[in-house]
């Protein structure tokens, strides 16, 4: 083997995989499937037993990392899920909301025995990172895990795996043993102020998100715009950022004729200043091992790529983290620099670069090669992803770059070198473009079902072991569009099948719940509880479902401010009429929405007919019928969805009574016999 270092990485990522879904027998079969590919074209490529010992050995020793991992840090702490105890520990992370409240991520002992990391809502308690934080008692728990955000996953990838809450008798105890972090973070706050004083709040975030991968404070229909354009790539501190800065700092220190291992030390502390104040991201710690690895070679006269870099980067990583394999940041950026570095270059290498044309048909192929690569992941992560990205990147990331060149400059100088009006005239443009891309259909894609996404997934895979057997591009390219024909034709079946249904939707949470109808392409919203976080399950559920067209909005409690809600978040959704139950106000502030009255109301359908009347909703079609209310008895012939906190003698409910205290997330799909099908979202 020539390349031993992309050998190891891909044993030792491997192995990781391995053991990380060892207890589900579809991915295990997959993963040996997988394997025993690799086996075969070893043989091919003359791989000797040497060779193969070496892939053994870390593939068992990712294996054997992750398990320890796993029986040392991760078991001993969720055997706490649901239990009582204390918690001492340290401040690692803190984060500042409206209204002196807080939440922190904080390092200790539970029971003073076992070692972990929690998370914990704070609310006025004052502390910062340093600090010590005592919890007298608690209730430990592991993060939500919700249709909307899948906590636990998420904080798993960072070694987080429980959360305290219902605290009691805490205090905080100040030590400031982390001052310089202290002052990165309040540098980076001041930073991210001044950016959306001096451009303007949505052109600031943007500005926030491209310098400091700053995410937080911005706007959910602008980071759905980037995002569609195909360019959300820039909100996340990783390849692009490290090599822009580093570019233009190497290209100012060659023209002052700096000496080498002096542009070297300076570039280390470029590097992290960036990973500083992005926070320490795993995109940006592989960008700035990668870079280390590509100018560390040239600094001593050694060989090196980008595909042995990324190895490399990649390697050391998970040595650290074995739950790196969990971290959608860190896959992305791991696909994305290999398309750009790796499948690009190999695809375009024999294309002509004399005109103009020909260098911009080169870098076309180099963003569709990155898109590709990183669709599968992108659709699994993230529900929809953008099919002009190709096109977007190669006009956009320019001024991207430009953009964040100068916010960069201010950060690093203290606002002394002031340009930002230069960035507010680019993130100006970048942002109208984005929100005209993302209002047209076929700008981006959504798989609806996780069966396709998975299929893709495979096909990638497929794609892979083409390219290694037959080591031509025409082969590869063939094995990519049958993927994506697999792909737009598995959606489009599975919207066939939706559309030919009436499925009625039960989102929310708790006391909270609102309801899709879907019949048969005709859609209906309906909000019964009034809370301004039910729209953005039904948001998320029509973005995942590839519906951009509500035929009816239908609101019972509190229809003002829910209507501003939903207005909110059906931004870039086609919305027919607006319906509200009760009596209108004296002062109309919403002209788009009618009151029906107190006496309840139908709306228009295709086969249902849909009543909203109390603040219950009924769906009926033909003789069969589901009633969605807060409380009360089941409706005789009805299937009965009670959302809320359910009674006590509810495992006495009859068989067509429904509590949702599991979550109130699945659909209700009805059949031609008049039976209905649940489906759990």
């Amino acid at each position: 083997m020539k390349r031993k270092m992309i050998g190891a990485a891909a044993a030792y990522m491997a192995g990781l995989f391995f053991a990380s879904f060892f207890s589900n027998i579809p991915f295990l079969v997959i993963l040996s499937l997988i394997l025993a590919a690799a086996l075969l074209i070893g043989r091919k490529y003359g791989f000797k037993a040497g060779d193969y010992l070496m892939l053994a050995v870390f593939f068992a020793s990712a294996a054997s990392v992750f398990s320890v991992y796993t029986a040392v840090r991760y078991l001993p702490a969720v055997e706490m899920d649901g239990k009582e105890g204390s918690f001492r520990g340290e401040v690692i992370e803190a984060y500042r909301y409206s209204g002196s409240n807080s939440s922190y991520i904080l390092r200790g002992r539970i029971n003073d025995e076992i070692s972990a990391k929690i998370s914990f809502y704070g609310g006025e308690l004052q502390a910062d990172r340093g600090d010590m934080i005592t919890i007298g008692s608690c209730t430990f728990s592991k993060p939500s895990k919700d249709y909307l955000f899948d906590g636990e996953s998420y904080y798993r990838a960072d070694g987080i795996f429980l959360t305290a809450v219902n605290a009691k008798d805490v205090s905080a105890e100040p030590f400031h043993t982390h001052r310089l972090r202290e002052l990165i973070s309040s540098y980076r706050e001041k930073m991210i102020f001044d950016f959306r004083t001096a451009v303007g709040s949505d052109s600031g975030d943007l500005l926030a998100g491209m310098v400091f991968g700053e995410k937080r404070g911005m706007d959910e229909n602008v980071r759905t715009a980037v995002y569609r354009c195909g360019i959300g790539h820039i909100l996340a501190v990783s390849g692009l950022h490290v090599s822009v800065a580093v570019l233009v700092l190497m290209f100012v220190l060659k023209r002052c004729r700096v000496n080498k291992y002096i542009s070297f030390a300076v570039m280390e502390v470029l590097l992290l200043f960036l990973t500083a104040m992005a926070n320490y991201p795993v995109s940006a710690i592989r960008a700035a091992v990668m870079m280390n690895f590509l100018y560390g070679a040239k600094l001593f006269r050694r060989q090196n790529d980008t595909f042995n870099s990324l190895a490399g980067a990649v390697l050391l990583i998970c040595l650290f983290s074995p739950y790196a394999v969990y971290d959608e940041g860190f896959l992305m950026s791991v696909a994305g620099t290999f398309g750009i570095g790796v499948a690009a270059p190999y695809m375009t290498k024999d294309m002509p670069r004399d005109s103009f044309m020909q260098r911009t048909a080169v870098s076309f192929v180099t963003m569709l090669c990155t898109t590709i690569c990183v669709f599968p992941l992108s659709l699994l992560f993230f529900d929809e992803t953008s099919l002009i990205s190709p096109l977007s990147n190669m006009v956009l990331v320019p001024l991207c770059s430009i953009s964040m060149v100068v916010g960069l400059i201010y950060a690093l100088t203290g606002g002394v070198v002031d340009l930002l009006f230069l960035s507010k005239l680019i993130n100006d443009v970048i942002l109208r473009l984005s929100d005209t891309i993302a209002r047209l259909r076929a700008t981006h894609f959504t798989a609806g079902s996780r069966t396709v996404v998975f299929g893709l997934i495979i096909c990638s895979a497929v794609v892979v072991f083409t390219f290694a057997v037959f080591r031509s591009r025409k082969f590869t390219v063939a094995a990519v569009t049958a993927a994506v024909v697999f792909m737009f034709t598995g959606a489009a079946f599975y919207r066939m099948e939706r559309d030919d249904h009436v499925i009625v939707a039960v989102l929310g949470k708790g006391n909270n719940a609102a309801v899709v109808v879907n019949d048969k392409g005709n859609v209906t919203v309906a909000d019964l509880s009034g809370h301004y976080r039910s729209s953005a399950y039904v948001r998320k559920y029509l973005t995942r479902n590839s519906i951009d067209r509500v035929n009816t909005v239908m609101l019972s409690d509190k229809a003002e401010s829910a209507f501003a809600s939903y207005v909110s978040a059906l931004e870039y959704t086609d919305t027919g009429r607006w319906y509200a139950e009760g009596e209108e106000i004296k002062v109309k502030t919403v002209p788009e929405l009618r009151y029906m009255g107190a006496d309840g109301f139908t709306a228009e359908s295709g086969s249902c007919d849909i009543t909203l009347f109390g603040g219950t909703l009924t769906v009926r079609n033909g003789d069969s019928a589901v009633v969605i209310e807060k409380s009360g008895a089941a409706v005789t012939g009805a299937l009965t969805v009670i959302y809320g906190k359910p009674p006590q003698d509810a495992d006495e409910a009859p068989d067509n009574v429904i509590y949702t205290d599991n979550g109130n997330n699945f659909e209700i799909w009805f059949s031609a016999e008049g039976s209905f099908e649940i489906r759990r979202l």
